[in-house]
């Protein structure tokens, strides 16, 4: 067995000489952002999202600045007494104008634009309030006053984020396959460079398996190489994303950060490289060399 090993020599033995193994990496740097990137988003979302869930906002639209205070005083007191809600505090007007400054820009307080005054409400737990009793309870009380329980915006986000999760579980199953097509070529050109080679190994004596092995053990250490490779340059670049993104204040971005915990799992994937590219690499050179029979 070790003397079929040192005779045939299919691939180069390290990676200056061959470009499989950085091949490889490539794949694998791609298929990694892609997991990392689809599992953080999924994660980020829950815990993004948990916020709003048990959160409600009241907007008392009314020009009259008594009628507008008196209403608010009178959604407050409704608010307080209802069964399931925490607290509920009106936003100050710097609060109001921070929150429109994406849309009309820097907006000083005396610009005699009518600033609608916001409830905060925090409930106990989801499924606490019933928002559309709420709601009616709360236009008998207040007539200028709207519930928004965000779920509209809600839904919208949560279905952008599982068309983008759909799109990054298509990179990785392209990726795999991808990989998986370049060993298939890279060991039926390696048994086409030594068909003859094979044909009299074949008539000395050699068996399907010891030649199948020589592969097997190739490609399973080319396949680790680049998994290495690709994992760590993925959890480089994910590194310094996090390290930007963390600058940029809270928001979906950064709750959907990988945690250090969280990424372990990325250990695992040099070993899958390898498994992955040695089991192909036998089944290719096996139902190869039985057609050569």
């Amino acid at each position: 067995m070790n003397m079929w090993g040192r005779t045939l020599q299919f691939l180069p033995k390290d990676m200056r000489e061959g470009l499989l193994p950085w091949v490889i990496g490539v794949m694998l740097f791609l298929c990694t952002l892609a997991l990392a990137c689809g599992l953080a988003l999924g994660r980020g979302l829950e815990r993004w999202s948990a916020g709003l869930t048990t959160n409600l906002t009241v907007q008392i639209a009314v020009l009259d600045d008594r009628e507008r205070a008196k209403q608010t005083d009178a959604a407050l007191t409704l608010l307080r007494a209802t069964p399931g809600i925490v607290e509920a505090n009106v936003l100050a007007d710097a609060d109001v104008v921070a929150l429109l400054r994406p849309w009309l820009g820097e907006m000083p307080f005396d610009t005699g634009l009518p600033i609608p005054t916001l409830i905060d409400v925090k409930l106990s737990r989801p499924d606490a309030v019933s928002t559309l009793g709420l709601r009616e309870r709360l236009i008998a009380a207040a007539p200028g006053a709207q519930l928004d329980d965000h779920q509209e915006w809600m839904s919208q986000v949560l279905d952008l984020a599982a068309v983008v999760r759909l799109l990054l579980a298509g990179i990785v199953v392209m990726v795999v396959m991808s990989t998986v097509a370049i060993v298939i070529f890279g060991c039926r050109a390696g048994l086409a460079t030594h068909r003859e080679s094979i044909e009299i190994m074949h008539l000395m004596g050699a068996e399907d398996a010891t030649i199948s092995r020589a592969f097997d053990e190739r490609y399973m250490s080319h396949g680790l190489k680049g998994g290495l490779v690709g994992v760590l340059l993925a959890a480089l670049t994910l590194y310094f994303v996090a390290h930007m993104a963390e600058r940029m204040g809270q928001g979906l971005l950064t709750a959907s950060l990988p945690t250090a915990d969280s990424l372990i799992w990325l250990g695992l994937l040099p070993i899958v490289s390898a498994l992955l590219t040695m089991l192909t690499a036998r089944i290719t050179v096996r139902r190869a060399l039985l057609k050569l029979m």
